[in-house]
């Protein structure tokens, strides 16, 4: 799945309220100030923890091993009064190449369905919407309430802001909801105008889905500390994403689990501990939360961090037994966070291909 998400009511015409479009206006503007938000977080990181801090300074930071040509750079601003809000800090950016960007989408795509291409449109018989794109974007068919957030509909409006045109049936000022009310219905259209033209946009845009993805990892820490209150918690939260983001090469743990699992910020995405009747989410915060490490070595911090993934995840199937079917699956998929991404040539993974038909089965 495109990660758990808040959902939102679809009248008849798939219109929302002006209250009701307030959760997706919150997501864009968080995509919008994104790469602003991740690299501030970074920088309280090193303000707070004196052994992070020493590596700390106003040149660019590289976070990758090839000096000349860097696969991801954390560009440091210079140093300015800082603020207990994330909104006040200094204004650093993340860079990602676009190599690295389309391996982790490649790895991702791999992740969400094993590549293959048919699955570029998909509704799974466990679920109760559609899942779309290389990140399996969730989709909400018409007059539709789920407790998740809807990531298709802010997809398209981050390809709209980078003036990529979409098919002209979704290209509204509301993007409209999911025409296919059903699982049953979506699988009997399969071949569709509609629906080929769908796969052929999605296949078409690879490259963005990818940048979504990496634009909202790069906003994940304003919704995170925006639900944490100033003090241990916060701090170590900020500790343990410096840590993972120093570990990571390629930020890959990081951005799959955002799109898998969300920020874990939202109440609505969390279920019941029926022992000590408190509620427990499953997203990135209560991931940084269960860390506890201290050290720098990179294979240790990844290492925790899948740990950590595997613990929350686990926990959500306790609370949630018809989860139990995802169990293998999810853990595979974190297992994964051990390892740096792989080199392509030394590992060949199989390639998105063009599919304008597939079968009503899928």
């Amino acid at each position: 799945m495109g990660g758990d998400f808040i959902g939102r009511w679809r009248a008849g015409c798939g219109r929302r309220t002006a209250q009701q479009a307030k959760p997706a206006q919150y997501g864009a503007k968080v995509l919008a100030c994104g790469s602003w938000l991740l690299s501030c977080v970074i920088v309280a990181g090193m303000a707070t923890q004196p052994a992070l801090a020493e590596s700390a300074a106003p040149a660019p930071i590289r976070v990758a091993d090839n000096e000349k040509q860097p696969a991801a750079v954390v560009q440091m601003p210079e140093t300015q009064k800082s603020s207990p809000e994330a909104k006040d800090l200094p204004v650093p950016q993340l860079v990602l190449s676009g190599d690295l960007a389309k391996k982790i989408g490649q790895t991702i795509w791999l992740n969400e369905t094993g590549g293959r291409s048919e699955a570029i449109t998909s509704w799974s018989a466990n679920e109760e919407f559609a899942s779309l794109g290389i990140g399996h974007f969730i989709w909400f068919p018409v007059g539709k309430w789920l407790p998740y957030e809807e990531s298709f509909p802010a997809l398209l409006e981050f390809m709209r802001r980078k003036n990529v045109r979409l098919p002209a049936w979704l290209n509204q000022t509301q993007i409209p909801a999911n025409p296919w009310r059903s699982r049953a219905e979506f699988r009997r259209n399969a071949n569709s105008p509609q629906m080929r033209e769908l796969r052929r946009f999605l296949f078409d845009t690879v490259a963005e889905q990818t940048q979504f993805m990496v634009a909202r990892a790069q906003g994940a820490m304003e919704k995170i500390l925006k639900t944490t209150p100033d003090g241990k918690e916060r701090e170590h939260i900020v500790l343990q994403f410096t840590r993972v983001i120093r570990a990571s090469e390629d930020f890959y743990p990081l951005i799959d689990y955002i799109n898998f699992k969300g920020e874990g910020t939202n109440p609505n995405e969390a279920a019941m501990n029926r022992e000590t009747g408190r509620r427990q989410g499953w997203g990135l915060k209560q991931v940084l939360l269960r860390m506890n490490g201290v050290t720098g070595d990179p294979k240790a911090v990844r290492a925790e961090f899948a740990d950590a993934a595997q613990f929350v995840l686990q926990q959500r199937v306790r609370n949630l037994p018809s989860n139990r079917v995802f169990e293998v699956g999810w853990l595979r998929r974190v297992a994964t966070y051990r390892h740096p991404i792989a080199d392509p040539q030394s590992s060949p993974k199989p390639a998105l291909r063009k599919s304008a038909q597939v079968t009503a089965a899928q």
